[in-house]
């Protein structure tokens, strides 16, 4: 091992190391002691547990400008390396693009004013300023326009409110989703080092369900089926519907919020409107989104949610699956402190979305 620093060198970067109290500034200065004595990048990245792009930076630094570019905390209190306008820029770079990695930023700042981050400093500078690191949602390419979309908000709030004013008028939000027999495995806290293991299986068998939620009474109506969602099935959830006690139906009115696909506007399911206003004698109206638009139908949270209470747990057989999926729509969703998470989970207010 070939020491590359004098004894003296050597000596003063020690003394400096014992007389530093800042737990970063004495990381870099031992960076650069192991490096001085000889030791190799890798056994330092081991030993001190830091990138190899940390060790070029500390060492450069150090051979550009001495111990007192170790000592430096440029990230202590406000006397960080950049103007407030500098930050400023950095913050709207980042707020207009879609940054996968610290080192785009990095680059980015290094091209337009030549300074140097490290990425942990650039992680640190991230969060400073209300960045976490996170998956983006997806969203449908063709969604209607934020205009289009305020439009049937304003619409759907108004009708929601004149429903909690109104005791015979409900609002029931309608669709269909699948639930696979596969357990879907979320985020938990696992110890540093060590890796968690949870017995999964491959099946694709699968269970629709059609399923109506009001959302002012957290009421859940379900209907589980193997075949898919179509104009048959969401019939038999619309008698499923109007089993309720109206509480003197001939002045009842009924809001029914769907989805724009095609069975929603079949001969068949249109006949069937007429007779259930005839026979229920009440009003029901159809409210169709637009295409596109499932962050307007609020039963895509309770999906959600349900899925999350389903899928999260091992079935070793098909029947104990399908019988969870049973038991949530019919049992558990009726519970009122299942009905208070639902209210908490899925509210009452819209979101629009833009690309």
């Amino acid at each position: 091992m070939i020491q590359r620093l004098t004894d003296e060198e050597l000596k003063s970067l020690i003394e400096a190391y014992n007389a530093e109290k800042d737990r970063n500034a004495r990381l870099r200065i031992h960076c650069v002691i192991l490096w001085g004595k000889g030791y190799d990048w890798a056994t330092i990245k081991d030993v001190l547990m830091i990138s190899e792009g940390m060790i070029h930076e500390v060492i450069k630094k150090y051979r550009m400008s001495g111990i007192s570019s170790l000592t430096e905390n440029r990230y202590k209190g406000h006397n960080y390396k950049m103007t407030a306008e500098q930050e400023k820029a950095v913050v709207k770079f980042v707020k207009e693009h879609f940054v996968t990695s610290t080192k785009v930023v990095i680059n980015w700042i290094k091209e337009h004013w030549g300074i140097v981050y490290s990425e942990q400093g650039m992680k640190n500078f991230l969060n400073r300023h209300g960045f976490v690191y996170k998956k983006p949602k997806g969203i449908p390419g063709k969604h209607p326009s934020a205009e289009e979309q305020r439009a049937v908000i304003q619409e759907l709030t108004s009708i929601m409110e004149e429903c909690a004013a109104h005791e015979k008028e409900e609002i029931y939000f309608l669709d269909g989703s699948g639930f696979t027999h596969n357990l879907k495995l979320g985020y938990g806290w696992i110890e540093k080092g060590q890796e968690k293991f949870f017995k999964t299986n491959t099946s694709r068998e699968k269970i629709n369900v059609n399923g109506a939620y009001n959302p002012l009474t957290q009421e859940v109506i379900g209907i589980e089926h193997e075949e898919n969602v179509n104009q048959q099935s969401n019939m038999k959830l619309i008698d499923k519907i109007l089993e309720k006690d109206f509480k003197g139906t001939e002045k009842h009115k009924l809001y029914l919020v769907m989805d724009n696909a095609r069975y929603n506007h079949g001969k068949l399911f249109q006949a069937h409107l007429e007779k259930w206003k005839r026979e229920k004698r009440m009003e029901i109206e159809v409210l169709y989104l637009p295409p596109y638009s499932p962050n307007l139908n609020l039963i895509e949270r309770l999906w959600k949610y349900a899925k999350k209470k389903i899928l999260g747990v091992y079935y070793d057989e098909l029947w104990k699956f399908k019988s969870a999926v049973k038991n949530f729509f019919e049992n558990t969703v009726k519970d009122k402190a299942y009905k208070m998470e639902l209210k908490q989970f899925i509210g009452t207010a819209f979101q629009v979305i833009s690309s």
